[in-house]
């Protein structure tokens, strides 16, 4: 392959990852965006609301360590492009639903075919960007996400006000079949089944084997951590800004994009920042383990502030500035599956670390929910947040080993034994 083809592979492969983050975030944010509305007009307590608010996340944990093994076995194509049909369909469809349990079961299907995305993207970076390269292209891919978010705080918002709750589901749904036609049509290799897998490294890893590894553990409760207060965010910051500080739709609509704004930036310039220290001679260990901690750290820093801050503004610009401490380590976070697995284990081992964080993801909405509906206030949900990234910065920095020393190895192919020479008589 020459210079300019490999180039326009790589642009093409993060583009598309970058369109389906933004698709997938929108349609998470979405059902945030109309949650007040939906509350009065269906008489939903807080609690009842933290339960779908969570429901695409129980089938999207339940999916990740299936569909990490097929990522592997049948390739980022076919996969992703199959989820992306699955997740588009889901929203145009949630309209339909009337009433608390066809809320949660629709969004239970979005959220299946949700779970094949960040396994798919981890396969399909590793196999096209080097290590030197590569949180910048995570990191691109992650920012996808930060754009959809920020994006549908406003025009969903927007669409709410003026078309009603069910066009804005209409509108998100119909965008993202349009990039699974494009998925489709431009993603450079097309290649499934056993093609796909990678030359290079014939001898496969077992997803059960992967658990007896220590930083595989470390991985996952980090990001069970990181999750936990990232989807916090996700579900309940308009929610926050309607309940607790008495905006208006279009108000939190505004308010709630600035934190995922600050979160692009924060995103890019992690992933940026990852691959300068590595180019410039800083050990994959330290280039990692110092941008994780740091950013998760300020994060908790940020988010207790906030709880307790008086005026509205403060809270929404110390909250602005947490979620931008908080996606500083994004591309690092998901670069690690890549930099410790050998390649056919990364969708693997990537689900392991989100199947974990996204049980911490799955109690974010729920647990926010409960505290709201017995004390009337989020101030407690922001402490638990706050304290669960920390615990995802002790994690990713204390137990988690040397990465460059703990590399986890293909599991060597049985060979069979060597059929006796046969003798002449």
């Amino acid at each position: 392959m020459n210079p300019h083809e490999d180039r326009v592979n790589k642009t093409t492969t993060v583009g598309l990852l970058f369109g389906a983050q933004l698709f997938c975030y929108m349609i998470r944010y979405a059902l945030s965006i109309v949650a007040p509305m939906l509350m009065s007009l269906y008489h939903l307590s807080p609690q009842t609301m933290g339960y779908i608010l969570s429901g695409w996340n129980w089938s999207y944990t339940l999916g990740l360590p299936i569909l990490g093994p097929v990522v592997d076995r049948f390739g980022a194509y076919i996969v992703l492009g199959l989820g992306s049909v699955v997740w588009g369909v889901s929203t145009i469809a949630l309209p339909l639903a009337s009433a608390a349990t066809s809320f949660f079961l629709l969004r239970m299907i979005f959220g299946l075919g949700h779970s094949m995305l960040i396994s798919a993207g981890a396969s399909a970076i590793s196999r096209v960007f080097s290590v030197r390269e590569r949180t910048r292209a995570v990191a691109i891919a992650f920012a996808g996400s930060q754009v959809g978010l920020a994006i549908c705080a406003t025009v969903a918002a927007f669409i709410l006000a003026r078309l009603g709750w069910q066009a804005v589901f209409y509108c998100i749904g119909g965008a993202s079949l349009l990039l699974t036609l494009a998925w489709f049509g431009w993603y450079p290799d097309k290649r499934t089944g056993g093609e796909a897998t990678h030359k290079t490294s014939p001898q496969r890893t077992s997803w059960l084997s992967l658990l007896r590894y220590r930083s595989t553990w470390a991985i996952a409760f980090g990001q069970m951590g990181y999750l936990y207060a990232y989807l916090f965010f996700v579900s309940w910051l308009p929610g926050y800004l309607v309940l607790e500080r008495k905006m208006t739709l279009l108000q939190s609509g505004i308010a709630s994009a600035l934190p995922f704004w600050a979160g692009l930036l924060g995103t890019l310039g992690g992933g940026w920042l990852g691959d300068y220290l590595i180019q410039h001679g800083v050990t994959l260990t330290v280039a990692r383990k110092s941008i994780i901690g740091v950013g998760l750290t300020a994060s908790t820093v940020l988010v207790i502030a906030a709880a307790y801050a008086e005026r509205s503004w403060l809270a929404v610009i110390l909250l602005t500035l947490c979620v931008g401490s908080l996606r500083l380590a994004t591309g690092s976070v998901n670069s690690l599956p890549i930099d410790l697995a050998p390649p056919t284990a990364v969708a693997s081992l990537t689900s392991i670390q989100n199947f974990f964080g996204n049980i911490g993801g799955l109690l974010a909405p729920i647990v926010t929910g409960s505290v709201v509906s017995i004390t009337g206030s989020f101030a407690i949900s922001l402490v638990v947040a706050g304290g669960m990234a920390l615990f995802g910065a002790i994690s990713y920095v204390f137990i988690m080993g040397n990465l460059e020393k703990d590399q986890i190895a293909p599991t060597a192919p049985a060979v069979a034994p060597r059929p006796a020479p046969s003798r002449s008589v």
